[in-house]
């Protein structure tokens, strides 16, 4: 049986968002930006929105030493993934609220 898409491939195309989403996320939140008037804050709006193309990358080398070194198929890999995966995803939780909180109080 064949893979549906092997690792070189997946490397490949995580490589190209994490180069490109950057840019067109520049390009898109000035676009959107110069329509709402604010031409700056969407050129930086859509480049930080653009940058978790960056963040995937990271994530996705991360996940692969960390599998690599456990194997794919251990407790241990599903266990030390999963605990990446609550402590980055409640960091992220808790600094989206900050944010917004911080935005709504003026």
């Amino acid at each position: 049986m064949r893979e549906l898409i092997d690792e070189a491939t997946a490397n490949l195309v995580v490589n190209v968002l994490a180069l490109a989403l950057p840019a067109a996320g520049a390009i898109v939140g000035a676009v959107v930006g110069r329509v709402r008037g604010r031409p700056r804050a969407g050129t930086v709006g859509g480049l930080a929105v653009g940058c978790l193309g960056i963040a995937n990358w990271l994530l996705w080398r991360l996940y692969n030493a960390v599998t690599g070194r456990l194997g794919l198929d251990t407790v241990a890999n599903l266990i030390v993934n999963l605990a990446l995966f609550v402590v980055l995803g409640a960091a992220a939780g808790v600094a989206a609220g900050v944010w917004v909180a911080r935005r709504r109080d003026p």
